[in-house]
């Protein structure tokens, strides 16, 4: 015979004042025990126990009455609604239809009030459990908040104090002391490859935890993390040794690694050992990514000083170089000069320079020094310091050359060689006495524009020991030109890579033979660099014309 609803309500408003009394109870016990407890006590149930669904299975949650304490399982399947199993009455707690637990009463003798009683327990149990996950997940989610909110606090402090770093050595030591504190580690290791790839810095604390020579080899993908917390027993392959936990990751930029960052074995507060976790792995990549760009930017300063450095030194070497050739043309009488340089970079490997003398003479050369750069422009101070010291004690030009490649054989800081054609004029008898070491071919060319080639007379200077070189002579007559050339002149490229050539400089001097030397230098320069238009040029051009006056 059906319960009547007056008891049935009677009977659910005392199991409600009961479970209402549990949860003011005293607070030495569980809430969950103690609503078992209170359950028991209304229903008259032997033994009242409450289940908690978990990931891998079911936790006892409370338990109140006979054999409270003793395990047992759950039947399976569990039951999707109250039922009697074994001489007991099973309640699933369900809330918004996910289950988060079973109450379990054990001989539950009323049977007339089972179902209003499963009902309501179901339904009160159900919503405690749902309002206990609702209020774990608040506080895992304020929790976790905090952590963020901690983590981007302290990157944004790290990224301040780095920033500010534009030395790299010193930049380094601070990003592996800031990563050992950020994760509470007892060691650290920070490689830092070069744009070759090869290990450019590396710093360490606690022992030599990521050895330089080896780390170049890893590859740990960009963002990612290398943890290992077995590294005691199965060590990370070829580094980190003398450890028990690592964790590492890539310091990198767009397209290029610059480092690798390592930690090893997180301290805990009892001095133990703890396990590095992903949230450690994350937080350490994201710090990486910052001291990237920290680092970039003080490889991209340290560059630019280098740079300036260099450039400060070439436009120095440039400006004594300039104050070697001369800067204007000596006033001889009987002769026209003409002279240009024109250098391939800020300093270049050729020279010419006149030597006005006694009895109305003028000596002058024309030199090109193998190679380009700074140690080209070295030999050529070299040169001209040795040239003006000897020319007054040599007798003939061949002794003069011989003197200059001794000098340079002894003293010469590079072992470079350089071709040199020297001459010597006497404006009143047209005599031209010169020597060509190794030089390319002058142009003499005749009033009638005739043209002679003065080839060489012994090898370049500074190229073999005990050299010797002839002196000639030719008569210049009123009229004649002579065109002394770098071969920057005649080896300019145009864009199908041909060279301008010594046929087309002789028909151009042969052509405008008679026209006055400054302009026909001008016009000689303007035809090379019109040909070699759209082409970079590697090599310094010169160009001396010599005319003698009639």
């Amino acid at each position: 015979m059906p319960e009547p609803p007056a008891a049935a309500a009677t009977r659910l408003g005392d199991l409600g004042r009961a479970l209402a009394e549990a949860f003011r109870g005293p607070s030495e016990e569980t809430l969950p025990s103690r609503l078992c407890a209170a359950v028991r006590s209304a229903t008259g149930a032997r033994r009242a126990s409450l289940l908690l669904r978990e990931d891998n299975g079911w936790r006892s949650a409370g338990d109140a009455g006979e054999q409270a304490g003793t395990r047992f399982d759950p039947p399976v399947p569990h039951p999707a609604r109250a039922s009697r199993l074994d001489g007991a009455l099973w309640v699933p707690l369900e809330s918004e239809g996910e289950l988060h637990g079973m109450l379990v009463l054990f001989d539950f003798a009323e049977e007339e009030g089972e179902v209003e009683t499963a009902a309501f327990l179901g339904m009160v149990f159900g919503s405690v459990l749902a309002a206990g996950k609702l209020s774990r997940l608040v506080k895992d989610a304020e929790f976790e908040l905090k952590a963020r909110l901690l983590e981007l606090e302290s990157l944004y402090d790290l990224g301040l104090s780095l920033g500010g770093q534009l030395d790299l050595a010193s930049l380094a030591d601070e990003v592996l002391f800031r990563s050992i504190s950020l994760t509470d580690a007892r060691k650290g290791a920070l490689v830092l490859f070069g744009e070759d790839g090869r290990a450019l810095l590396s710093r360490s604390v606690g022992g030599e935890l990521l050895p330089a020579s080896l780390a170049a080899s890893w590859n740990i993908p960009e963002g990612e993390a290398l943890l290992n917390n077995q590294a005691r027993t199965v060590p990370t392959a070829g580094c980190m040794p003398d450890c028990e936990k690592c964790l590492a990751v890539t310091i990198a930029v767009p397209g290029r690694r610059l480092g690798i960052l390592a930690v090893a074995d997180k301290e805990s507060r009892d001095g133990g050992v703890l396990d590095f976790t992903s949230g450690d792995a994350r937080l350490l990549a994201l710090f990486a990514a910052q001291a990237a760009g920290a680092i970039e930017t003080a490889r991209l300063h340290r560059e630019a000083i280098e740079k300036e450095r260099i450039e400060r030194e070439l436009e120095l070497a440039a400006a004594i170089q300039r104050e070697i050739l001369p800067h204007t043309l000596p006033s001889v009488a009987g002769v026209e000069l003409a002279a240009a340089n024109i250098p391939a970079r800020h300093i270049g490997g050729d020279y010419y320079d006149f030597f006005p003398l006694s009895r109305g003479r003028l000596g002058f050369l024309v030199a090109d020094v193998s190679g380009k750069g700074v140690p080209a422009a070295l030999l050529v101070s070299t040169v001209h310091a040795a040239v003006h010291l000897q020319i007054d004690e040599s007798p003939t030009l061949e002794d003069l050359i011989g003197r200059i490649d001794r000098h340079l054989q002894r003293y010469a800081a590079t072992r470079k060689f350089l071709t040199v054609f020297f001459g010597l004029v006497e404006p009143d008898s047209g005599t031209l006495r010169y020597v060509s070491a190794g030089h390319n071919p002058a142009l003499l060319v005749r009033t009638s524009g005739a043209a002679e080639r003065l080839e060489s007379t012994g090898v370049p200077i500074g190229m073999l020991p005990n050299s010797r070189w002839q002196e000639r002579a030719v008569t210049m007559e009123p009229g004649d030109l002579l065109c002394v050339y770098t071969d920057g002149v005649t080896e300019a490229l145009d864009t199908r890579e041909e060279e301008y050539g010594l046929d087309r400089l002789k028909e151009l001097v042969i052509g405008d033979h008679a026209e006055p030397v400054g302009a026909l230098c001008d016009k000689v320069l303007a035809s090379v660099t019109d040909f070699a238009r759209g082409m970079p040029q590697y090599d310094d051009q010169t160009l001396l014309l010599l005319r003698r006056s009639s």
